[in-house]
């Protein structure tokens, strides 16, 4: 919308520039060539009147060539003014004293016997001094040098207005044209190459924002400008960051931070999860509960020091019987479960006899004391324990206390 705001301004102020622009060209141009037109007037006027004049015309037959000279020039005033040598010599004309005095562009000429150029409304005004020459003395009584008189020439602009503006307003059209082609390229460029970018960028946040989903980065086009892709290459660099920081927070929420194995609320999940899966024709599981013996005097002898190296002996002792697909946690002070998966009741009491042998394996050296972890273990296996996790988890844990059990008896 921004982009197809700026067009539309754009192509306005083109517009009106161009106008201007050309308005001011006619205007130049009209009173150029009207200057032209009206000096060209007054110099055949002039040529016109030397030559009758040199053939001994009478003065109404020059009175008579100025007339023919207006009739043949409607829409242009022809006026020659006598100066006041030729008046003396000669006598006036009527209205000649007052233009004299009070047209200010003859009065101006007189003055001056300079060339005048004036624009007085919708007309340009020219006046030229007709100055005494030398070879004029046998006709005239004036000295050479003065004014004889002046020829006044009055161009109407609009006779001339018609024809420039047909050049001028077929220019100005071509020129907007061409503004506008111009300015619809600009904005097609920038469109494709600029807004569309910026567009999947913000769609692309949007998406993020609303789903939480880091997973997709963003698809950086190889025609995008450079800047954009710099930023589009550094948002999907963030993306990937966030991703990581995403992962280990989530990794850590699942993970009890001492032993590194995965927590009660995992273990609880991948249960439910397990059984669920059996119920619709996945493979059968089974669950360790493994309860250490004799900890807390461990705790209580030794500091808190040494429980936690025998917890984390006894993870580490896990992690090294366990297969990739069996998951291992800490899910209490000093018990651990297990949840294996595709495992037979039979395979299951072969894994616990493994773990606890595993688990007693290590020497922990305390002082001049050395301690070797023990540990209780009971088996709850699906379907034969139930046909939910709870069921299966509540069968190991009452295992695991008639292990305990017996194993104190034995003791």
């Amino acid at each position: 919308m921004l982009l197809a705001t700026v067009f539309v301004l754009g192509v306005a102020i083109a517009g009106l520039t161009i106008y201007a622009t050309f308005v001011a060209y006619r205007t130049s141009v009209i009173q150029q060539m009207a200057r032209a037109d009206a000096k060209q007037v007054a110099e055949l006027v002039f040529e016109h009147l030397y030559s009758v004049m040199r053939k001994g015309w009478t003065r109404a037959e020059i009175d008579d060539v100025i007339h023919h000279t207006q009739l043949r020039l409607p829409d242009h005033e022809v006026l020659v003014v006598r100066g006041e040598p030729v008046v003396k010599q000669y006598g006036d004309r009527e209205g000649h004293a007052r233009l004299r005095e009070n047209d200010l562009i003859v009065a101006d000429t007189f003055k001056s016997s300079e060339v005048q150029f004036r624009t007085e409304g919708n007309r340009m005004r020219y006046t030229f001094p007709v100055i005494m020459a030398s070879e004029c003395v046998g006709c005239h009584t004036a000295t050479p040098g003065e004014i004889n008189g002046v020829i006044a020439v009055s161009v109407p602009l609009a006779a001339l207005q018609g024809p420039i503006e047909g050049v001028v307003h077929p220019m100005m059209k071509l020129a907007l044209l061409l503004i506008i082609v111009l300015l619809l390229a600009v904005y097609i460029v920038l469109r494709l190459r600029v807004m569309r970018p910026m567009i999947d960028l913000t769609a692309h946040v949007s998406a993020i924002s609303q789903a939480v989903d880091y997973s997709r980065d963003l698809a950086v086009g190889h025609h995008w400008p450079r800047e954009l892709q710099t930023l589009a290459n550094n948002f999907n660099e963030l993306m990937g960051q966030v991703r990581s920081s995403t992962d280990a927070l989530r990794e850590s929420s699942l993970r009890d931070p001492l032993t590194g194995l995965f927590n009660r609320r995992h273990f609880d999940a991948a249960l439910e999860q397990a059984a669920i899966d059996a119920t619709n024709g996945a493979t059968y599981f089974a669950v360790l509960l493994i309860d250490l013996d004799r900890f807390k005097p461990i705790n209580d002898l030794f500091g808190h020091a040494a429980g936690d190296a025998v917890l984390m002996s006894v993870a580490k002792s896990l992690q090294g019987e366990l297969r990739e697909t069996d998951l291992a946690a800490r899910i209490g002070g000093d018990e651990f479960a297990v949840l294996t998966l595709s495992t037979t009741p039979d395979e299951a009491q072969q894994l616990a006899e493994r773990l606890r042998k595993a688990i007693g394996q290590p020497e922990l050296r305390f002082g001049h004391e050395i301690v070797r972890p023990a540990c209780s273990i009971g088996m709850g296996s699906f379907p034969a324990a139930g046909h939910l996790g709870v069921d299966v988890l509540h069968a190991a844990d009452f295992a695991m206390y008639a292990d305990k059990a017996a194993r104190c008896t034995s003791r």
